[in-house]
């Protein structure tokens, strides 16, 4: 039986039409094409083998009217909701909500007389996991954090000055579901306000208009649940004296489009976290657009394991669409660990996001922690040595940062990421890794926090017979200071002195005297998967509109070379960067909202373009006139520029009127000679060619660099050991379609 439902026409513009399984048949006597006699079924909310949660919108093509129309579901007739998107004389299209899927495998069918079609789907818990793999553990549920640096419980915040019932109903951390609506005061700096009844109107209750310019009520409707052991919320413009929003009857003020949040930081996880991306922000919400993030989209919380962000975002998305409907397309947004996880996200798992929004952005965990752990590790300890007697200056020099404080402090004092001890404050201490008082404990590195990702193997030079996470670092072969040397920045007795000492660290990220060596196993995963993103499989299917606010001038460590690194990966891969535009501008500067609605346009423009072009040169063509690479200047002049980060002269990169106003700085491996790019975790070897260097080395100079690199130095024209293009939607866990 079939519920039928009609869908206004504004959300009939956004739904984007099926590809039809059409079953024609041509008159014997004139060669006119008959009736044309169609009946297909698609899945709307997710990947047929993907779904979750027991419930799945689908859609539905046919010629008959849906009172002919009967859906099964492992060949016994069900209930089921549908709306019509199009009903002609040739083609009638509806959407159909199916739920009570049993786990497992499953068929759904819809039938039209003698005729019918199916669908085979697999259907995974709500808690997941899906694709990730064997899920965390030790796990902690909010109710069991650790408590604050004050002493203070740690609360999830709803947004309308309450806080969630923390008590979970069960042992995967899940929450009662609640909704609750605030909202926007017409003092503007009171923010968003509870609405406490749901069937008045407060008298200082704001109204806002859509990126359709409808104006409706700014009162928007919060959920907060749990999918896949974190905490989701979504936000969307609901007013609640109508009926609730659902998949076939969407709320009337939502624009149809949908924006997720990441947020970030870099933590091995452990634990369900507090917080989501934020989904109560005014600008977007504003224009009619819905917001979504949960728990463990905060890298800082989700273990900086984007393969589990990944898995939630899809699980969290797929809900979103079962409940609200169908969004046009999917913008995500976020900014430092937040862009790591889009980025990486678009490029192993693409379709779950449909455009960008990065900003403070890194193009990955790994070979960002390369730089960091190495300049906190080993860096800092020699050139902060009093007997060095260094100035800041050279220091900074050796990394080609724009001053020692990047280094010294923010990176230095920031966590070892890679380390085992790098554990969140939200994590009880005794439930953490010690190698000798709690061998057994969490460890927080992010790489045993990905170990279903990286494998496990036993470490000799670490006493317990437990298996750790295998790590892709190395620095075997890499030429610390050697462009500052060429430069004249430094001298040959500093280059020397620098890469006979600087060393390496073992498992345990304790800095040791001999250069770190990769798990051979660990580089290949690192670049098949996709833990470093290259700028080819998904990437180059996806726009990206970056958001570079300058902080080089304050040492902040998200430096803006970044930027250039990600373009610089899409240049290599592809010939060109077309699909990804940076915008520079001052931390005083917010274009958050003219960003917002470029790629709005930008997208717009792709889902219009019909032709046979590669999506790669659609995204390209489809480039609103108005976005292009630039930088804003203090005065606020916007100044169109293409980026240009010279590698020949890394130590001033003030070429062109944007680099003169916000000069981008290197990082160590850049300072070594290696790639803008910076991915490659492994250098392949070459002897030593001393017309590499523009000083001459003495015998016993010679002597001494050939003892530092008895196997040969990088070769930075090769790529990295092991270093590919990866593969897309990989498996670790039940999900058996492309299992690892």
């Amino acid at each position: 039986m079939l519920n039928f439902h009609t869908r206004s026409t504004a959300i009939l513009r956004m739904t984007v039409a099926a590809s039809l399984a059409i079953l024609a048949a041509c008159s014997p006597d004139n060669n006119v094409p008959a009736v044309t006699q169609v009946l297909s079924i698609r899945p709307v909310s997710n990947q047929s083998h993907l779904i979750s949660g027991g419930d799945i919108l689908v859609e539905i093509n046919s010629s008959s009217m849906a009172s002919q129309l009967q859906l099964q579901v492992d060949g016994k007739a069900i209930t089921a909701s549908l709306a019509a998107l199009e009903e002609s004389a040739q083609l009638n299209r509806y959407q159909a909500l199916v739920e009570g899927l049993p786990q497992g495998n499953a068929t759904i069918s819809v039938l039209s007389g003698e005729r019918s079609a199916e669908l085979e789907v697999v259907n995974y818990p709500r808690s997941g996991p899906i694709f990730s793999g064997e899920q965390q553990s030790p796990y902690f549920c909010l109710a069991d954090l650790a408590v604050d640096r004050d002493g203070q419980k740690r609360r999830f915040a709803i947004g309308n000055g309450k806080y969630i019932d923390d008590r979970a109903i069960d042992s995967d951390c899940s929450l009662v579901t609640r909704v609750d609506y605030v909202y926007q005061s017409t003092d503007t700096d009171a923010g968003f306000k509870p609405l406490a009844e749901l069937q008045l109107r407060p008298q200082d209750m704001a109204f806002t208009n859509t990126i359709e310019e409808v104006e409706v009520p700014f009162i928007v409707r919060i959920e907060t649940g749990t999918i896949n052991r974190a905490i989701y919320q979504i936000a969307i413009l609901h007013d609640p004296s109508s009926a609730a929003p659902s998949a076939l009857a969407p709320s009337p003020q939502w624009n149809g489009r949908l924006v997720y949040t990441f947020g970030g930081g870099c933590e091995a996880g452990y634990f369900q976290g507090n917080s989501t991306g934020g989904v109560l922000r005014r600008d977007m919400l504003s224009k009619g657009y819905a917001v979504a993030s949960s728990t463990l989209n905060v890298n800082a919380q989700g273990g900086c394991n984007d393969v589990l962000s990944a898995e939630t975002a899809m699980m969290v998305k797929e809900y979103f669409i079962e409940s609200y409907g169908e969004p046009r397309y999917t913008i995500g947004n976020g900014g430092s660990g937040g862009a790591m996880q889009q980025l990486l996200i678009a490029g192993a798992y693409p379709g779950i996001l449909d455009g960008l929004m990065p900003s403070l952005t890194f193009a990955d965990a790994v070979s960002y922690f390369t730089d960091a752990q190495e300049c906190a590790s080993l860096l800092r300890s020699y050139a902060n040595d009093p007997a060095k007697e260094l100035s800041d200056e050279t220091k900074a020099i050796l990394g080609g940062w724009s001053m020692w404080s990047v280094c010294d402090e923010s990176l230095g004092d920031r966590p070892k990421r890679v380390g085992p001890d790098d554990c969140s404050s939200q994590i009880p201490e005794a439930a953490r890794y010690h190698p000798l008082t709690n061998p057994e404990g969490a460890r927080c590195s992010i790489y045993d926090g990905m170990r279903n990702i990286f494998g496990k193997k036993n470490y000799p030079e670490v006493e317990t017979q437990r298996q750790f996470a295998k790590s892709p670092h190395d620095n075997v072969g890499v030429q610390y200071g050697l462009l500052a040397l060429n430069a004249g920045k430094i001298d040959k007795d500093l280059f020397l002195d620098l890469n006979e000492k600087i060393g390496g660290w073992d498992i345990d990220v304790i800095s040791r005297p001999q250069r770190t060596i990769a798990d051979d196993d660990a580089l290949r995963i690192v670049y098949e998967t996709g833990r470093v993103t290259s700028g080819g499989a998904g990437l180059s299917q996806v726009p990206i509109l970056d958001d570079r606010v300058y902080l080089d001038d304050i040492g902040n460590f998200h430096a803006s070379v970044y930027s250039f690194v990600t373009r610089a990966r899409l240049e290599r891969d592809n010939g060109h960067a077309g699909n990804f535009i940076t915008r520079r501008h001052s931390r005083e500067q917010n274009i958050d909202e003219d960003n917002l609605a470029l790629m709005d346009q930008w997208l717009a423009n792709i889902q219009a373009d019909t032709s046979t072009l590669s999506r790669l040169d659609k995204i390209v063509r489809a480039k609103p006139v108005d976005l292009q690479n630039d930088c804003i200047a203090p005065n606020g002049e916007r100044i169109v520029e293409e980026p240009n980060f010279d590698t020949e002269s890394i130590f001033d990169n003030t070429a062109g009127a944007c680099n003169s106003l916000y000069p981008p700085h290197a990082g160590m491996r850049l300072v070594a000679g290696g790639p803008l790019s910076n991915d490659i975790l492994k250098c392949q070897l070459k002897p030593i060619d001393y017309a590499d260097y523009t000083v001459a080395f003495t015998d016993e100079e010679k002597r001494r660099l050939e003892a530092v690199f008895p196997l040969g130095v990088c070769d930075w024209s090769k790529p990295g050991v092991h270093q590919q293009v990866n593969r897309t939607w990989l498996s670790y866990g039940p999900a058996p379609e492309n299992r690892y």
